[in-house]
């Protein structure tokens, strides 16, 4: 895994990580510009009770892009030689609500 990990998990994304504003979620959205473009819009059309939504899944949109799991997770699904387990082999070692390891 890389030495930069975006987040502590990367299941979830805390209200301390990331991105934190606007700007700054704009800024992280800019290697993928059509991705950027399409939250800019949703962002402007959005009714005011509805951007808390949109920033939300927007900076899981990132999350998704940038932490390293996922990158190799990508990576791995294209390779037909890599060594993959089952989504049950992964979850099985998170607690029931996917949100902590479980010890060993």
């Amino acid at each position: 895994m890389s030495a930069h990990v975006p987040t502590r998990s990367p299941y979830r994304i805390e209200d301390d990580e990331g991105p934190q504003t606007v700007a700054e979620l704009k800024a992280a959205l800019a290697p993928w510009p059509q991705e950027l473009l399409t939250f800019t819009a949703r962002l402007e059309a959005a009714r005011f009770d509805e951007i808390p939504g949109v920033i939300a899944a927007y900076r899981i949109a990132w999350l998704t892009r940038v932490h390293p799991d996922h990158q190799e997770a990508g990576q791995a699904s294209e390779d037909e030689t890599a060594d993959t387990i089952s989504w049950d082999e992964l979850m099985a070692d998170y607690t029931p609500d996917g949100r902590e390891a479980r010890r060993r």
